[in-house]
């Protein structure tokens, strides 16, 4: 046992500098950089179908979220502590572009011959952003509630050992997507175009809606989402831990930490005895309710 222990854990030493030559290197997605800068892990697709205190079972790539128990109305919306972040709303216009697929020929509204083949790319950026959070105290008085159903420990304690993470969602970050050309083109069409602003802006209004399918309206000339979306999640700071784990259970944020992880449950942890103090989120079936 011992020699297998050493073997494992220089295998764990060997393994992991040479990931991380490969596995910190940027992305190609400055939404998910800047949401993961601020702790949150990018919904993809947005959606509005996630709750705080509600039990998710996450994939081990943290890209999928599957509700296994959705948190009690009642029990969430005293509870809720919804906010505006300014900060996080600035930096998300700033760097947290989104490519939205949407292209337009404006070639025809360009005077002269400048360019009769200009199209452009509609962007997105994310606006009106708002925070709910839960505090932990009374996530875990729901956790607590939620896994007294028999249905959802059931669930819970099999998924553990699916191969991802049984966490509870704690904030949740909503916010409106704006929709507008990059400053290049408004720039040329702003010097060049033979169209009024108003007609540029009616013309990637319709552009948006055919090529996306998404309602746009237009606020004090803004284009923007018909609706707020839920863009990010951040879970509990420890997620639920098998009976026999020796290591807590906390959602990576890197390809980095995603590996780190896979080495410390799947090669370090079987072969190492449970830590005795762990017990009070690895035995999440014997969890007792609130009094």
């Amino acid at each position: 046992m011992r020699k297998m222990t050493m073997l494992a854990l220089a295998a764990a030493v060997l393994a992991v500098p040479s990931a991380a030559y490969y596995m910190t290197t940027p992305t190609n997605d400055p939404l998910g950089d800047t949401l993961r800068g601020y702790g949150f892990v990018p919904i993809n697709p947005p959606s509005n179908l996630m709750t705080v205190g509600s039990l998710y079972y996450v994939d081990s790539k943290v890209r999928d979220f599957t509700t296994i128990c959705p948190a009690e109305k009642s029990d969430i919306e005293e509870a809720v502590v919804s906010s505006r972040s300014l900060e996080m709303q600035e930096s998300l216009e700033r760097n947290g572009q989104l490519a939205t697929g949407v292209k337009i020929d404006v070639g025809w509204l360009l005077k002269g011959s400048v360019d009769k083949n200009y199209v452009v790319k509609v962007h997105s950026s994310l606006t009106d952003v708002v925070l709910d959070e839960i505090p932990l105290g009374t996530n875990w008085l729901i956790f607590a509630k939620l896994m007294e159903k028999p249905q959802c420990n059931q669930i819970a304690m099999q998924y553990l050992r699916a191969g991802g993470y049984v966490c509870q969602g704690q904030k949740i970050l909503r916010a409106t997507a704006e929709f507008k050309l990059d400053r290049d083109a408004q720039s040329k069409l702003g010097a060049n175009a033979t169209a009024t602003p108003g007609d540029v802006k009616d013309i990637v209004k319709l552009a948006v809606e055919t090529q996306s399918d998404q309602a746009v309206v237009d606020k004090e000339g803004r284009l923007l989402a018909g609706k707020a979306l839920e863009y990010g999640v951040s879970m509990t700071p420890i997620c639920l831990a098998p009976p026999n784990s020796r290591f807590e259970r906390v959602l990576p944020r890197t390809a980095l930490g995603q590996f780190t992880n896979f080495v410390l449950f799947n090669i370090l942890e079987p072969i190492l005895p449970a830590r005795p103090d762990h017990l009070e989120v690895a035995q999440a079936a014997n969890v007792e309710g609130p009094k």
